[in-house]
C-alpha cells in the first residue's frame, strides 16, 4: 500500500478532525433526544423522582449544547478528539451521580454502554479516542458500585459484561480507523492516478493538435501541385503520369480529410470545437461529396445512387456537414464490395431532416452497435478493413454539435443505414439525442 506524503497524512487528519467534531454534534442532539425521552418516562415512573431527573437531565444537555456550541468553531477541530472524550466522560459521571443518588445500577450499566457503543459506532477516533471512553465507562461503574448502588443481577456478570463489551469497541475502533484509513489512501491514490491520466490527456491532445497542424501544410502543399500538375500548369502530362498523379491526388485528400479529423478530435477534448449554424442547401453538399465517394469506389463492383435533394435546407455548418457525410461515405465504401451506396435526405416533417447513408455491406454485429460511436472503438470487420475507429465518434460528436443526432440501423448480412437527423431551416431548436 502506498504510504501517504506528509501533506497526504495533514489532509487525513484535518479531514478526521473535522469528521469528528461533525459526528460529535450528531451524536449529541440524538443523545439530547433520548435523554429528553428517558426524563419524561422518568417522571412518569417516579414521579417522586422528578426534581433530582429533571436537575440530571439539564445539566446533561448543558454538557451536550457547550461540547456543540465549542466544535461548531473550526479553530477548535484540532482539539476535537480531547473535547469529546471529555464531554462523554462528564456526561457519564452525571448519569452516574443520578443513578448513585436512586441507588440503581443496571440501569447505570445499561446507559454507559449505550454511551460507549454510540461513540465506537458513530465518531471516527480511533482506539485513541475510544480507550479513554472505554476506561472512563469502567471506572465510573466500579465508582458507584463503590459508593452503593446495587444490581438486580450479579456484581460480577454486570463488572464482567461492561469490561468485555468496552475492551471490543476499542478494537473495533481501531479496525474502523484502520479500515477508514485504507479507504482514505485508495481515494488519494485514484485522484493521483486520475491527475496523472489528465495531464497525459492533456498532453496527447496537444500533441495531436501539433502534429496536424504541421502534417496540414505539407499536404496542402502537395495536393496543390498535384492540382496544377493534372490542370497542364507545367505542361502536357503523359497518360500513364496522369493517372497516378490522379491516384496521389485522391489518397492526399483521404490523408487531409485524416488531418482534418485529428484536428477536430483534439478540438472536441479539449472542448474547443467551433461550430456554425446556418441555413445549407443540401443539393451541392451532395455534390461534392459524391465526388470523393466515386473516387473511394474506383475498381469495386458497387453502384452509387445519390438523390439529390431539392430546395431542400438544414440548419448546419456547411463544412461540418460535409465532413460527416464524407466520413459515413469513407465507411460504406470501406466495407461494402458489392452492391450499392445510397445517399438521400428527406423531409420526416416541419421540423427536421433525415440525412440516410445506406450500404450493402456485411452489417454491424450487435454486439458492436452499443460502442461505434466510442473514440477508438472498432468491430472485428473494422479492425480487419484497417482505420483508426475515430470517423464516427467525431461524426456524432459534430452531429450534437449541430443541433442533430446520428444513429444507426444494421443488420447483419444486408448492411447498414446511417441516419443524420438535423433540423429544418424552418426551426433552429436542437434536436433531442436518442438514448
Amino acid at each position: 500500500m502506498t504510504t501517504p506524503s506528509n501533506s497526504g497524512e495533514e489532509s487525513l487528519t484535518t479531514e478526521t478532525q473535522r469528521t469528528i467534531a461533525q459526528r460529535l454534534s450528531l451524536g449529541a442532539a440524538t443523545f439530547a433526544i433520548v435523554l429528553v425521552l428517558a426524563w419524561i418516562g422518568e417522571c412518569q415512573a417516579h414521579p417522586d423522582r422528578g426534581s433530582a431527573s429533571t436537575w440530571s437531565v439539564g445539566f446533561e444537555l448543558l454538557t451536550l449544547g457547550v461540547t456543540v456550541w465549542l466544535l461548531r468553531r473550526p479553530a477548535l477541530w484540532a482539539y476535537s478528539r480531547p473535547l469529546g472524550v471529555a464531554a462523554v466522560a462528564l456526561l457519564m459521571a452525571q448519569i452516574s451521580a443520578y443513578q448513585i443518588s436512586v441507588g440503581e445500577g443496571d440501569v447505570l450499566n445499561v446507559a454507559l454502554l449505550y454511551l460507549v457503543a454510540g461513540t465506537m459506532v458513530l465518531v471516527p477516533w480511533g482506539w485513541q479516542g475510544q480507550l479513554p471512553v472505554a476506561l472512563t465507562a469502567l471506572g465510573t461503574f466500579v465508582a458507584a458500585v463503590a459508593l452503593g448502588v446495587h444490581t438486580a443481577t450479579a456484581l460480577t456478570i454486570n463488572l464482567v459484561g461492561l469490561a468485555a463489551f468496552c475492551a471490543l469497541s476499542v478494537g473495533a475502533a481501531a479496525f474502523l480507523a484502520q479500515q477508514r484509513r485504507a479507504s482514505w489512501e485508495q481515494a488519494e491514490a485514484l485522484r493521483r492516478t486520475n491527475t496523472a491520466l489528465e495531464a497525459a490527456n492533456r498532453a496527447k491532445n496537444q500533441f495531436i493538435a501539433t502534429v496536424s497542424h504541421e502534417l496540414r501544410t505539407p499536404v496542402s502543399v502537395i495536393l496543390g501541385y498535384g492540382e496544377l500538375l493534372v490542370d497542364g500548369e507545367f505542361g502536357e502530362v503523359p497518360a500513364e503520369a496522369r493517372g497516378v498523379l490522379v491516384r496521389i491526388l485522391r489518397n492526399g485528400r483521404n490523408l487531409a480529410y485524416l488531418v482534418s479529423d485529428l484536428l477536430d478530435l483534439a478540438r472536441i477534448e479539449a472542448g474547443r470545437l467551433a461550430v456554425k449554424r446556418e441555413p445549407v442547401d443540401l443539393a451541392p453538399v451532395f455534390v461534392e461529396v459524391a465526388d470523393f465517394a466515386a473516387s473511394r469506389l474506383e475498381g469495386k463492383s458497387v453502384r452509387l445512387v445519390v438523390e439529390a435533394p431539392e430546395a431542400l435546407q438544414v440548419m448546419a455548418d456547411c463544412d461540418r456537414l460535409q465532413q460527416v457525410l464524407v466520413n459515413l461515405l469513407s465507411n460504406a465504401a470501406k466495407f461494402t464490395d458489392r452492391g450499392e451506396i445510397r445517399l438521400r435526405a428527406q423531409s420526416v416533417d416541419d421540423t427536421h431532416v433525415a440525412v440516410e447513408v445506406s450500404d450493402t455491406g456485411p452489417g454491424i454485429d450487435p454486439v458492436d452497435l452499443a460502442h461505434i460511436f466510442e473514440p477508438f472503438e472498432q468491430g472485428a470487420a473494422g479492425k480487419k478493413r484497417g482505420g483508426v475507429g475515430m470517423g464516427l465518434y467525431l461524426s456524432a460528436s459534430l452531429a450534437r454539435a449541430m443541433g442533430g443526432a446520428l444513429s444507426v440501423d444494421s443488420e447483419v448480412g444486408r448492411g447498414s443505414t446511417f441516419v443524420l437527423r438535423l433540423r429544418s431551416s424552418r426551426t433552429s431548436d436542437p434536436l433531442p439525442h436518442p438514448a
